[in-house]
């Protein structure tokens, strides 16, 4: 790729030099946070200056009418996309982006030319980069420059430590140390990295780019010791270089939460990510153990406040939807989430086959970003086994279901898993979401299969009805009727089946030639079995009350776990 525009970097250092005032991000400030081979800016018909405030993947249902458009973002990376629907995309659009990140867009002359007709800055993916790491990271950026605008605001100014940012602590040590610099979590999953250069090795590369070390690298490492070692030990470690991998001389040190509390084994200290210093073409600096060490308890102070502040902010999103007990504060709620207090505003929850905690993580961090794809605002989270989606400032329900149809369907083509989702009435205000989201429980929990994976309350008021009277008959045994004990104690003694003819016989509307049809029987064998129910349930099904009582009851029984399933029916 070429060289980014000198400008960038000249935009980064006037914002840097800006005392007193945190600076918006703006199209210079985002290029300018990654390295070139990266993203490379191609055209800026407004200049650098034009500010960012969001982002979205862009798909081929967003572009072609197949699916209802979400609120326009600032940015956009396709994803799927082919190049030339983009510039049509582009050209025939009313509304347009500020910034489209387009893979491999430098060899795309007629992407620019579309872009710079249309008055749209263009930049250049790096064809290998993961979309959702590049998502990811802009995300970052973005929350991390609106929380420092929204504390400068508020009179209490940045973090006087200076040490509020993993993005500039990486390039701190770089300079400090001579090397590259990238900063994990505890999964390995890059957290920031300093800026690269030519002396990159393969895997500072692939890390910067989000995708995974090669398997015999890990391997390599495990073998050493090196990750039970950084798991366990605060001292730094020397990695020796591994050509076969392409992987440099590094060094390593473990990012700990130390606590105060003293046991046996001396001070805990739980293992939150690691720092990797690659030498880039000439040794690191003298004292860069030291510069490490620093940086080690600088990085545990940064990563300590994100997860603390993303648990508090959790705890508190799932409290606004009716969870963990306890009242909200909506107002600032909402305010630290941008949110409007005002609606209308839509509650959508998914419920999928048996996942493990680990596949309903990642479920819900795949919702997340389908659906601030979809509508920025959007809050996510996962309560028990269910995930609910708020939308503030719907615009209309039957978009919101439009959009819930679409994310069954990429759960279930892109991830194999069978998802059913329900969409709560528009409400008022967000006080209104606990109230919303019992009402998608109230859907979820109704038993049966239904054609449609996507309904609402209107929709399903029968099933959901029914089933919460089956609950409640189900709950309280003076509500159950012993004498459909009886006919059950019957099929097991005689390896009959008169409870599913009795079934079957009701749900026909006492129709005999329909019944008999179903359960693959003359009518008058149905008919005697009928007669042989009643006889030993002791009762009239020309009774109108006693047919209804004994459906219900049937019903109840249908739906245990314990009921066996049944067969060609015999007598």
């Amino acid at each position: 790729m070429q060289t980014a525009p000198a400008t960038i970097a000249e935009k980064k250092s006037a914002d840097n030099r800006i005392s007193g005032s945190t600076p918006a991000t703006t199209i210079g400030t985002l290029i300018s946070s990654f390295d070139s081979s990266i993203i490379e800016l191609l055209v800026s018909p407004s200049g650098l200056d034009v500010e960012i405030r969001s982002m979205a993947l862009l798909e081929d249902s967003d572009i072609d009418g197949t699916e209802p458009a979400g609120a326009l973002s600032d940015v956009y990376l396709p994803v799927g996309v082919l190049i030339d629907s983009v510039i049509d995309w582009l050209v025939a659009s009313e509304h347009k982006p500020k910034l489209m990140l387009v893979k491999n867009a430098v060899n795309e002359s007629a992407l620019r030319a579309a872009a710079e007709k249309s008055g749209i800055a263009l930049a250049s993916v790096h064809p290998q980069a993961s979309s959702g790491h590049i998502y990811s990271l802009i995300q970052q950026l973005l929350i991390k420059n609106t929380y420092r605008r929204r504390t400068t605001a508020q009179g209490s100014g940045l973090d006087p430590t200076g040490d509020s940012d993993l993005f500039a602590l990486s390039e701190t040590v770089a300079e400090l140390t001579g090397g590259l610099v990238t900063i994990n979590d505890n999964a390995q999953h890059i957290l920031a990295h300093s800026i690269g250069h030519e002396n990159e090795d393969e895997l500072h590369q692939r890390s910067v780019l989000g995708r995974e070390w090669p398997s015999g690298y890990s391997e390599w490492l495990q073998k050493r010791g090196t990750f039970e070692h950084l798991r366990r030990s605060d001292e730094i470690i020397d990695i020796p270089a591994a050509p076969e991998f392409g992987a440099a001389h590094r060094l390593a040190v473990s990012i700990r939460r130390r606590s105060t509390s003293v046991t046996t084994s001396g001070v805990h200290q739980q293992h939150l990510g690691t720092i990797w210093v690659q030498t880039a073409g000439t040794p690191l600096h003298d004292g860069s153990d030291e510069v490490l060490r620093g940086a080690a308890e600088v990085a545990s102070r940064i990563v300590i406040r994100i997860l603390d502040a993303s648990r508090r902010e959790s705890a508190q999103i799932q409290r606004l939807f009716g969870a963990l007990g306890g009242g909200v504060d909506i107002t600032s709620l909402a305010d630290s989430l941008s949110l409007s207090l005002d609606g209308p505003a839509a509650v959508v929850g998914f419920a999928t086959t048996e996942q493990t905690p680990a596949e309903l993580r990642r479920m819900t961090n795949s919702l997340r970003l389908h659906a601030s794809a979809f509508r920025r605002d959007a809050v996510t989270t996962a309560i028990v086994d269910r995930i609910y989606v708020l939308f503030p400032l719907a615009e209309g329900e039957s978009l919101i279901s439009d959009w819930a149809s679409d994310t069954v369907h990429y759960l279930e083509s892109s991830t194999d898993i069978v998802a059913r989702a329900a969409v709560a009435v528009m409400i008022p205000r967000l006080s209104g979401v606990p109230e919303a989201r019992r009402e998608v429980d109230r859907v979820l929990d109704a038993p049966g299969d239904r054609p449609s994976r996507v309904t609402t309350l209107a929709a399903s008021r029968t099933a959901v009805l029914l089933g919460e009277i089956l609950d409640l008959i189900g709950d309280h045994d003076r509500l159950r009727d012993p004498r459909v004990d009886r006919l059950l104690s019957y099929d097991d003694k005689n390896s009959s089946d008169m409870q599913y003819t009795l079934t079957s016989y009701l749900a026909a509307f006492g129709d005999v030639k329909k019944a008999a049809a179903l359960l693959k029987v003359h009518p008058n064998t149905l008919r005697y079995r009928v007669r042989r129910a009643e006889q030993i349930m002791g009762i009239s099904l020309d009774e109108p009350d006693t047919r209804l009582l004994t459906e219900l009851q049937l019903a109840l029984v249908s739906r245990e776990p314990s009921e066996p399933e049944r067969l060609t029916p015999t007598l």
